[in-house]
């Protein structure tokens, strides 16, 4: 979602021009991705500085350490997955393209990433810290929360029996498939597992 919301730096321009100003959901969008791609400890702060192509003195300005615009890019992926649970919605698709459309749209997006499938930003990078990290924590549950809440309600206006059930499932295979991506499982592979686990809920 495009806030369109410009942050000044603070700090005097440096000497090959670079403005004072930028799009944090630009700069939020490039963290993710390497983020995505190296996961948290794996990115350093010259790795973030190199995606959004910020000096560090403006990444700390706007989003503090490391840490806080790791967390910040996943309150990000939280509004997004809002957003696109709204657009379904609004859809309003038989339960059978309901189901085609959740996982053809998200194995889609597994199969992204700067290098290789990354998958998904959640469940790649965000369970290997959560263990430790309080907060990365609750930013995981509440993304999961969201998801089977959400899906449940799109299943239960689909008619799909035990919409909360179904959900939880579908949700599973969901983040199952994002490691496979993740892993170099081919489309095909992916595509046949959706079909199973649609079979199985219809």
């Amino acid at each position: 979602m495009r806030t369109g919301i410009k942050l000044s730096t603070d700090l005097p321009p440096r000497a090959r021009g670079r403005p004072r100003s930028f799009d944090t959901e630009i700069a939020l969008k490039a963290a993710a991705e390497r983020f995505r791609t190296h996961g948290f400890a794996g990115t350093s702060l010259d790795d973030l500085a190199e995606a959004t192509g910020l000096a560090r003195p403006s990444l700390y300005a706007a989003f503090g350490d490391k840490r806080a615009l790791y967390l910040a890019t996943l309150s990000r992926l939280h509004q997004r997955l809002e957003g696109l649970f709204d657009g379904i919605a609004a859809a309003r698709l038989p339960r059978d393209v309901l189901l085609e459309t959740i996982f053809a749209r998200t194995i889609d997006g597994y199969l992204t990433g700067e290098v290789a499938p990354s998958g998904c930003l959640a469940v790649a990078t965000a369970t290997t810290e959560a263990a430790a990290d309080p907060d990365i924590r609750d930013a995981l549950r509440g993304i999961i929360i969201l998801q089977d809440e959400r899906m449940a309600r799109l299943f239960a206006a689909a008619g799909i029996a035990s919409p909360q059930t179904a959900a939880r499932i579908v949700m599973s295979v969901l983040h199952s498939l994002g490691v496979r991506a993740r892993a170099g499982v081919p489309r095909d592979e992916l595509d046949q597992i959706a079909a199973e686990c649609i079979a199985m809920i219809l």
